[in-house]
Formats: C-alpha cells, structure tokens, sequence
C-alpha cells in the first residue's frame, strides 16, 4: 500500500498514474492511464475563444460489481448481478475565488458531465466517453458561470468565501478487497430467513434482503491528487409488520452492515434475531396504549440512543453551504442551523462528539483512508465538553470552518464514524436512579424508556403509518420516527409495553439538556443520508456514491430531562377482510 503526501508536477509532461501508484490493480492499468491522458489533454487544449478555461478537472471512475437478492414467507423475490463502471466529471472555469459552482439558477442544477465507460480494457472507447462527458461538462460550465455573474451584477455579496478551499496533491492506493459471494449462496441465506416468517400467523408482510457490492474508485484531478481506493459493503435487512385488531399498523426491523459478505454470514444470530423481531412485533398487538399525552423525562437506551443521534443531531453536522441564486429563484431554509452555533452549546458539558473515519473493527464498518475529493482521512473534533468546534466539510468553503474536513462522500459532506465520549458516565442502575428522580419532581407516575426508535428507510414494502413531522429542519425541528419499542416504567421498577408512540417534533436544542448518559456505548450503523440539500454542493457532472454510504455511530444511552410524547394521530385502516392465505384453516 502506498499513501503519500507531496507536490505534483504539472501536465506538461504526462506521468502514467500507474507508476505513481503501483499497486493498483492490472485491469485498471488502462483505465488509469485513459483517465491521466484525456486529463492532461482537458488542461491543456479545453478552451473557447474568449471565453474562461478550466483551471480544476477532476474525474471519477466507480467501478462496482453487485450481487442482491431478497425473499419474502421463504420466496424468492428478483435477484441479480451486475457490474458498472460510471464517470463523474468535475470541471471548473474561472478561478478558486469565484467560478461556476455554489449556484443555484432555473435550469442549472448540474449533473450532465457523466458516463458509462466500457467494462472492457479499450483504451480508445473509454477515452472517447470521457472526451464527449468532459466537454458537456466544460460547456455547461461555460453556461453556468455567465449566469452567476448576471445574478450578482448589481448585488452587493455579503460574503466571500472563494468556490474552493486549498488542497495539497495525495496519492493513494490499495488492493482490490474480497470476492464476491457466488449469488446461489445469497439466496440461500435471504430464503432460510424469509421462511421462518411462515410461522409467524401474525406477519402479514415480511422482507429479507441482502446486497453485496465490491467497488473500486478510481480518481485523478488536475492539481495531481490521486487514489485508487476498495469500497467493499455488504448488508442484510429484515422488515416485518403486522396489525392490531384496531387496524394500527406495526413494524420493526433488522439490519446488519459490514464489510464483507463473509462477516455476515459468520453471525451465528440470524436466525434468532428473526424469531425475536417476529416475537417482539406479536407481544406489541396487546400491548397497552397511553391515555394522554405524556410529557416528562424520557430513556433512550441502545438502539434507540443511536438512532435518535442519526435523525436529529447527524444532519446537522454537515456543513453545507447555501448557493448564490438569482433573484427569482429563492432557497430560502435550506441551511444548517448549526452555522450559526460554532462555539455554542449544543450539548450537555459532560459529552463530546468525534468524526473519525480512520476507525476499524469493533462494529466500525463505516471508514475510509481517502475521500471522494482525494482529501485523506482524519479525526475531526465535532464537539467539545458540549461546544461545537467546526462542522464536516468537503472543498466546498464554509463560513467558519477551515478547510476540508476529508468528508466528502458522494455530493457533498457526510459522516463516517461518529463517537460520542462521556465524562460523567453511569451504570444503568443510576440511569434509572435519575430517573426516578426526575419522576418524583414532576410527581409523574411513571417515565417513559425507548429501546427501538424506527429507521425512515427500513420501513415495510407494504407502508402503513410510520413517522411524523411538525416542522422542517430550517425551524430547528426533526422528522423523528416513531418509537418500536417503548415502555412506560414506574417507580417501583415495573415496566408494561407500549405499542408504538410518536414524539410531537424535536428540536436540535432537546440535546442541551440531556441530564445523564451511560458510561457504555452502543455501536450502531445505519444507511447515511442527504441532510440538509447535500445536493446544493454537486459540481457539473459529479454523481454520488455507488450504493449509498453508511455511518456507525458509537452512543451512550441517554436520559432527557423532558420530552412530548403521545399516540400517533390520525385514522387507522381496516384490518384484511380474509385471514392470511399461509394460515388459513
């Protein structure tokens, strides 16, 4: 493995990428090399009379080869294999302090400087693609810039941040990561599990899917940055959802991320994780209901700690920058909040928040040694002793923030490994002791603990009412799903299960006042997500991540002093007029 730091010479004299990196793959040789040619050609021959030249190229090569496969009562649904290779291009014209991106104009939303390239070694086919994508980018540029100028002509800009941070050149490469696994294999296991589902007379819907991918991205840029790097992903869901003899719809869910198909197929717990997510769903069609809306202390533990950090605080720690626009386009909300609180506080004094993308093991599977901007990784101190230090950030300049953060995954800034550390842990016994406390403060007769919080993106084919939003991201609050698992607990220790509640809006600020948190983590991960309009940082030509991205998150369980939360609102629907065809007597 090779992975280096140091200034490139200019294109003048081509340098073939692969001796610069020497363990790359030897079918990606003449990849490499088309890439560094047109590369080199772009810089030195891409201009029009008159107008700007490109003073930054980038381009991307996501070559990903795929294997899925699902089933639903033990029957297979379609599977396939496949593989793709898909150019992105990233072009600039004008200069870093102001060129044709972080605009935002009717009809310029970027996206055409893209390809398919050949899956075969034909140098001459592949040169051609990223010749027509290179030039479609180039023109689009062109475009984009003369409207940027218009819309600022008779504006004042109130800030100047420049359109892109400095960078010193990285190399980087590695060697390709596991095969994969043969597709019979995988629907083997996908079957198995669905058919455990059949003797479960309460499931009236089920899934089980699995994808497994093996990707290599392959990434040049005109200031000599360049890395081939592994994207090896392989994950496993499980949905369920059954009915309540009212009509209220319930689900739950499993999903196991990792690196490769292997490290799945090794648990030793599938098969019991899908008795107990079909047990769990059976126990919630009798459980009790609250009465009024309850308002008062609230325990996230585990799953539910983990996912409530992924849905409400996640998003904003992404620092995404709001476009120039003309006048008659308006983006008006689509900002973080947390701009705004660099050096506040957003969390209680006794919690810390880390991004570090250099983590492996121990359940960390959502890492990576160089981003998709060929920035390499590093630990980025997201929060301290509760303050908010900085955001996560890719090239793309972000008021009050420094630089890239080695962030960029896909079209814009997105996390990877998130670890929130704790200096004032607890057991779980003084969790529940301060509980108790906050109880008998409001004399309450019971508080509320949640074990499973649902995942917006893990909810059954068959739909059915799943979460709320009172309010958009812009005005501070969160889409908050409901809650799977939840339990009213009383003083004297006795818990009874709830069938589902939902949380009436919760707002970023909720996480200042956590008043306790365990001295344990649980480490969790789940699919990542856009945010707040990830998509406003997508240069002309740049397409996202193959396959998505994920992020781990490492969480205490944490005790809120006060939240609402009540019985989803809203009409239920009728139950099936006939029973389940599997179960029919």
């Amino acid at each position: 493995m090779k992975n280096t730091t140091r200034p490139f010479p200019t294109f003048a004299g081509t340098v073939a990428l692969a001796l610069l990196v020497p363990t790359a793959h030897a079918d990606e040789d003449v990849l490499i090399q088309a890439m560094r040619d047109e590369l080199a050609r772009t810089m030195n021959e891409l201009r029009m009379e008159d107008m700007d030249e490109p003073y930054f190229v980038a381009y991307t090569v996501r070559d990903t080869e795929l294997v899925s496969a699902g089933a639903s009562f033990g029957a297979l649904l379609p599977s396939s294999t496949s593989r793709s290779r898909r150019l992105g291009v990233e072009l600039r014209v004008g200069d870093a302090s102001f060129d044709n991106t972080n605009f935002r104009g009717l009809g310029f939303f970027g996206g055409s400087g893209s390809a398919s390239l050949p899956l075969t070694d034909d140098a001459v086919e592949i040169r051609r693609q990223i010749w027509l994508a290179t030039d479609n980018a180039y023109k689009n540029a062109l475009k984009q810039i003369a409207a940027k100028r218009a819309a600022l002509q008779n504006a004042t800009r109130v800030e100047d941040l420049g359109d892109l941070s400095p960078q010193e050149p990285y190399e980087y490469a590695e060697e390709p990561g596991r095969e994969l696994p043969e597709l019979a294999d995988v629907e083997a296991l996908v079957r198995d599990l669905s058919n455990r589902f059949r003797d479960m007379p309460h499931v009236m819907d089920s899934r089980v899917g699995a994808r497994i991918s093996r990707g290599r991205t392959v990434y040049v840029n005109s200031e000599g940055s360049t890395f081939v790097r592994s994207n090896p992903a392989a994950h496993l869901t499980v949905t369920a959802q059954t009915q309540a003899d009212d009509g209220a719809m319930l689900h739950d869910f499993r999903a196991v991320y990792a690196n490769g198909w292997d490290d799945i197929v090794e648990r030793g717990d599938l098969a019991a994780e899908v008795d107990a997510l079909g047990a769990a769903i059976a126990e919630r069609r009798s459980a009790s209901q609250l009465k009024d809306r309850y308002i008062g202390p609230v325990l996230f533990e585990g799953q539910a700690a983990a996912e409530l950090t992924a849905q409400v605080l996640l998003p904003r720690l992404r620092g995404v920058r709001a476009p120039e626009t003309e006048r008659r386009f308006s983006m008006r909300g689509s900002g973080n909040p947390f701009q705004d609180k660099l050096g506040a506080r957003v969390l209680p004094r006794f919690l810390s928040l880390t991004d570090d993308a250099t983590l492996t093991g121990n359940g960390f599977v959502s890492g990576y040694p160089v981003d998709d901007e060929g920035v390499p990784a590093q630990p980025t101190r997201l929060v301290e002793n509760g303050i908010l230090k900085t955001l996560l950030t890719t090239r793309n300049p972000v008021r009050g923030v420094d630089g890239s953060t080695g962030n960029r995954r896909g079209s814009g800034p997105q996390p990877s490994n998130l670890v929130v550390t704790n200096r004032r842990g607890m057991t779980r016994g003084e969790l529940y002791d301060e509980l108790r406390l906050l109880m008998e403060e409001r004399e309450a007769e019971y508080g509320i603990v949640v074990r499973r919080l649902g995942n917006p993106g893990l909810r059954p084919a068959a739909g059915g009412r799943f979460s709320i939003s009172l309010g958009g991201a812009g005005a501070g609050q969160s889409n908050v799903a409901n809650a799977l698992v939840a339990y009213k607990v009383y003083a004297d220790g006795r818990e009874e299960l709830l069938r589902t509640v939902e949380f009436a809006g919760i707002a970023d600020s909720v996480f200042k006042e956590i008043v306790a948190a365990s001295a344990s983590n649980t480490t969790y991960t789940r699919a990542g997500s856009s945010g707040f309009a990830s998509g406003l940082v997508m240069m002309v030509g740049m397409t996202p991540a193959s396959g998505g991205t994920t992020v781990t998150l490492s969480v205490p369980d944490l005790l809120f002093e006060e939240m609402s939360v009540r019985n989803p609102t809203g009409n239920l629907p009728h139950p099936p007029v006939a029973n389940h065809p599997f179960f029919e007597e």
